[in-house]
């Protein structure tokens, strides 16, 4: 055999192998059964075309003007923004999807359960693999921790804003009845439970201006505390004591003869307006609510730091579908959308309080508000959400409150005896649980 046949032969052999070896890499994907790209791969769009990007969010969820932002920012990027209705109706709408029964977006706004959404954390891109944890010191440890797996492996969302629990309280009836009235006295005066049921009691002997009702009692109590209703493992801790604790509060704010009775909004919206309701804790967004609804009161409301300890009712995120084309592009643009700059125009323009603390020492996040007499409220919001306790989180956490609350409105309601509706209510949470 010459040299010139032996060449031949060599060469032969050569692209056999390498063609074998790259009809086998086809092979194993027809195999698997997968022909969809992986979103762990961070395809990006071919050269000269667009990455199509949908994103689904409801009104306030984020800055529109944001979003028209991440348009010019991104030419390579078609971004269509679809604003659905808000609530439970987005939430079924997108467990739908993640279930298979609808087309889904490629970016996708989700509130705080966010929790609910990490028992399918295998339909979400891991942001982590996107390059997230490069920018986790930015946010609040707290808030990043809710879109985490228990295992830290998986982030499957990036945080928008919080919605810290502060005391929103008329300043001129506080003063009318003789008790602390400024901010920094009822910080330091104004420490417990307690101390606030026995203010609120002065306050309506005095003035006829309630608190809020023992349903809100009991929701900002239990909100916060380090625990709720289920532990890590899935067990039901509802007897354990601090569920038990945060009834007994509610219905001893009751018994004082403090509370707002259980009302329409409407109902409760002319009481903040005409002064029948003095004071209530709420989170940050609260704000708004307040001045749609009192607007003869403006000038006379003020924002603490709230009895108790702060817990959170709200805040958003923004997560990504493992079923985008596109993963790199769909982080670039909720990366930019969640950026300290953007979270904080939002604050500005609809009161959404970030999740970013580098700003809350910004003195455009410490404007005056005339609603609130001048007040600047930012600071306020700013050292509540730094304090913010979040216990573990359950999907069946609403049926259990659902229970509960059920039973405590009928104290109210009813005058039904508050032992006999705790009963009942375990009860009626055992059953469900057995369902």
């Amino acid at each position: 055999m010459n040299k010139k046949v032996s060449y031949l032969i060599v060469l032969t052999m050569m692209m056999a192998l390498i063609l074998s070896a790259c009809g086998g890499g086809k092979k194993n994907d027809e195999a698997s059964g997968s022909s969809e790209p992986s979103a762990s791969a961070s395809q990006s769009a071919p050269a000269g075309e667009k990455a199509k990007l949908t994103l689904w969010y409801w009104n306030g969820a984020i800055s529109d003007s944001s979003i028209e932002a991440a348009k010019a920012k991104f030419p390579n990027i078609e971004l269509k923004a679809e604003k659905l209705p808000p609530g439970d109706e987005y939430k079924t709408k997108l467990k739908t999807t993640l279930a298979g029964g609808g087309d889904g977006p490629d970016i996708v706004a989700m509130d705080s359960w966010v929790t609910e959404m990490l028992e399918y954390s295998d339909k979400f891109v891991n942001l982590y693999d996107q390059g997230a944890s490069e920018i986790k010191d930015q946010y609040l440890e707290w808030k990043w921790n809710m879109a985490a797996t228990p295992d830290k492996k998986t982030l499957i969302a990036l945080p928008i804003d919080v919605a810290p629990v502060v005391m929103f309280y008329r300043e001129d009836l506080f003063k009318q009845a003789g008790v602390p009235s400024t901010p920094e006295e009822i910080k330091a005066k104004v420490k417990t439970w307690d101390d606030y049921i026995a203010l609120a009691k002065t306050v309506k002997e005095k003035t006829k201006g309630s608190m809020g009702t023992i349903v809100d009692i009991y929701r900002n109590v239990i909100n916060q505390l380090p625990k709720r209703y289920f532990d890590e493992n899935g067990n039901f801790i509802g007897e354990d004591g601090h569920v038990k604790q945060a009834w007994d509060t509610a219905v001893k704010a009751y018994q004082s003869g403090a509370t707002f009775g259980m009302s329409s909004s409407s109902e409760a919206n002319a009481a903040l307006n005409n002064g029948s309701i003095a004071s209530t804790i709420g989170a940050s967004w609260v704000k708004g609510d307040l001045i749609a609804a009192a607007p003869d009161t403006a000038g006379k409301w003020r924002i603490a730091y709230p009895a108790g300890g702060v817990g959170n009712q709200g805040g958003s995120f923004f997560g990504v579908l493992k079923s985008t084309k596109y993963p790199k592009e769909a982080y670039e643009v909720i990366k930019f959308l969640v950026s300290p700059d953007n979270l904080k125009k939002a604050f500005l323009e609809f009161g959404n309080y970030p999740s970013t603390p580098s700003v809350y020492g910004d003195a455009d996040m410490k404007q005056p508000d005339a609603f609130f007499g001048n007040q600047a409220i930012g600071e306020v919001f700013g050292e509540a959400a730094k304090d913010v306790v979040v216990s573990h989180s359950d999907p069946r956490d609403g049926m259990v409150e659902d229970a509960i609350i059920q039973e405590l409105t009928l104290v109210d309601t009813n005058k039904k005896d508050p032992e006999k509706a705790w009963k009942d209510a375990l009860e009626n949470v055992k059953r469900n649980l057995q369902r």
